[in-house]
């Protein structure tokens, strides 16, 4: 059985308390690094909804734009069928 002298028991201690206190720093760099991801998520979010705000509000203009773009291309249809019929 080894025995230590005081001096090692002393050392161990101290290494043991300085790897408590590392730890200890460590969880509230944890804590830190959490709310930084949070964070970075409700930007994400907010950036999401603003997109999807912009594109309800374009929305009416582009089916104004398809709904133009179908009648046009209705009125060309119709009048190459009047051509053919005319042939």
């Amino acid at each position: 059985m080894e025995t230590k002298s005081r001096y090692e028991v002393i050392a161990d201690l101290e290494n043991n308390k300085r790897s408590l206190i590392r730890e200890k720093e460590a969880l509230g760099e944890g804590i830190i690094q959490r709310e930084k991801q949070i964070k970075a998520l409700r930007r994400e979010v907010e950036d999401k909804e603003e997109e999807l705000e912009e594109y309800k509000a374009s929305l009416d203009t582009r089916k104004a734009t398809v709904n133009e773009l179908i009648k046009t291309l209705d009125d060309s249809l119709q009048r190459l069928s009047s051509m053919q019929k005319k042939e």
